[in-house]
């Protein structure tokens, strides 16, 4: 059944069908049996040993095979997202963005298949996600009819092909200069935002910056360049444009130090995006081109899931009824775990607890038999996402960076998930864990986690939490009548009117 809800003024969509407060109370106790466990027991025996006990205590149906496997894929999953939440840290601390890093863990994921095989496992990807994130806008708003149309998959091919041939050659001549296309979330984004940027890597400072318009002839550019201001960057126009445009445009992007793109003229971008959507991919240089954009695409739905995932997973209101200033032995552990990110533990006995809920049918959204690996998935952003919350209540981080950070956390989850599973198919995986279900079950037991660690904790992230929702809803009502296109045109609206 479904019915809605109004949150100051904000109408939404309710589908009772995802998770009731009914579930909600009966995976309570289980969840703090396993949190008061993991604590009691957590300086005595190592963190799979306990699991595993705790879970056969739990499921005595299953056999002791099917339980150490199950606690096994827990704790492997669990150790596959630190290593990456890791890894990408690293990453952007030496300037790099979070698609970037995602685009390469993609490729290593992949490495091993053919180039037809990466292309559709990353489309496979890219679509999951595009769906994972419609159902959740369905979910949020009354406007779904505005964004459940199919991806666009061609993704700014010429703006990729200038930055890709330039890099590539940058990297041959050893240049310290390097180009990107600028992505929404990216400092700098902004309405009549710049396209391109060339940096220098080693100087951390921006050379150039790019508006890219490739129209159908001369006429058609010229007329968009003059419907925005565009001042301090350079035109970048087909190559077949460049005579009949005034002056001050190029076809080609150049650093300082001479380094430049591949000339690329309209037809030759038409052809590249008549070869993606036909699915014929002979041009070798274009799938490297088609496998880089799709990359760095599947890193701008991980933002994209987290925006519209955060308001999702802000619906659970009914935590703090639940918890009713209860308290639980070692309170100040889940509260430590929390504030210094010592918290693998936790995130294990969440998980198990999780397991333990869809393997008696509390839960029923999530089927049983589930993989393990994906509910410990769900509890690991649902907790990682918890503490980014309780930042932004904080002060410490704004609106706009607290949610980047949460992209950050999605985007290392699916960089986990791709390596584990080594270039198979993971795109049920990330349905799972980044569709709506998942979103609210993760809300849910991060909520809980926060409220283990006392009440003011849990309020103070409750307060958070409903903070995101009622902003993200708002600003996606503001776009609503809109013309929008898809999911990603959605969201893009709803960040660029995301307060700093």
């Amino acid at each position: 059944m479904t019915t809605t809800e109004n949150y100051d003024g904000v109408l939404l969509i309710k589908d009772e069908r995802i998770l009731t407060e009914e579930e909600m109370k009966a995976l309570h106790p289980i969840q703090k049996q396993f949190i008061e466990s993991y604590i009691a027991n957590k300086d005595t025996k190592p963190v799979e040993e306990w699991l595993t006990e705790e879970m056969k205590k739990s499921l005595p149906e299953h056999s002791a095979e099917e339980v150490e496997a199950m606690s096994q894929a827990i704790i492997t999953t669990l150790r596959t997202h630190e290593e990456s939440k890791k890894s990408l840290q690293e990453s952007i601390n030496n300037g790099r963005s979070k698609e970037s890093w995602l685009a390469a863990k993609l490729k290593e994921a992949t490495s091993a298949v053919s180039t037809q095989e990466r292309v559709k496992y990353l489309q496979d990807l890219d679509n999951a996600l595009e769906l994972a994130n419609a159902e959740m806008s369905q979910t949020l708003t009354t406007k779904a009819g505005l964004i459940n149309q199919n991806p666009s998959l061609d993704g700014f091919i010429a703006e990729q092909h200038h930055v890709n041939t330039f890099n590539l050659n940058a990297e041959a001549s050893g240049s310290p200069f390097r180009a990107r296309v600028l992505k929404p979330g990216d400092a700098g984004y902004t309405k009549n935002s710049v396209d391109i940027v060339i940096e220098d890597i080693i100087e951390k400072k921006v050379a150039s910056r790019y508006q890219c318009k490739y129209y159908k002839d001369a006429k058609s550019t010229t007329a968009a360049f003059a419907k925005g201001d565009y001042r301090g960057q350079q035109k970048l126009i087909p190559a077949d444009q460049v005579e009949e445009i005034a002056s001050k445009a190029t076809f080609v992007i150049k650093s300082p130090d001479g380094i430049t793109s591949t000339p690329l003229t309209k037809e030759q971008a038409k052809i590249l995006q008549k070869e993606a959507q036909s699915g014929k991919w002979n041009d070798s240089n274009w799938n490297e081109y088609k496998i880089q954009d799709l990359a760095l695409g599947i890193g701008k739905q991980a933002g994209n899931a987290a925006l519209l995932g955060a308001a999702i997973g802000a619906g659970t209101n009914i935590v703090g009824k639940l918890w009713n200033d209860e308290e639980i032995d070692g309170q100040e552990v889940v509260e430590d775990a929390i504030k210094t990110g010592a918290d693998f533990g936790i995130k294990a006995a969440a998980a198990g607890a999780l397991k333990v809920g869809v393997e008696k049918g509390v839960i029923g959204v999530i089927p049983k038999g589930t993989p393990a690996g994906i509910i410990a998935s769900i509890a690991y952003v649902g907790i990682e996402n918890v503490k980014v919350v309780g930042k932004m209540v904080s002060g410490e981080l704004t609106m706009r960076e607290g949610l980047d950070q949460m992209g950050q956390v999605t985007a290392s989850a699916i960089g986990g998930m791709a390596v584990a599973a080594k270039g198979t198919f993971i795109g049920a995986t990330v349905g799972g864990v980044f569709g709506p279900a998942g979103a609210l079950v993760g809300g849910f037991i991060g909520g809980t986690v926060g409220y283990m660690a006392g009440s003011a904790v849990g309020e103070t992230i409750a307060r958070g939490y409903q903070k995101v929702r009622v902003t993200v809803v708002d600003k996606a009502k503001q776009v609503g009548s809109a013309i929008v296109d898809t999911v990603s045109d959605l969201a893009d609206r709803i960040w660029a009117l995301l307060p700093f």
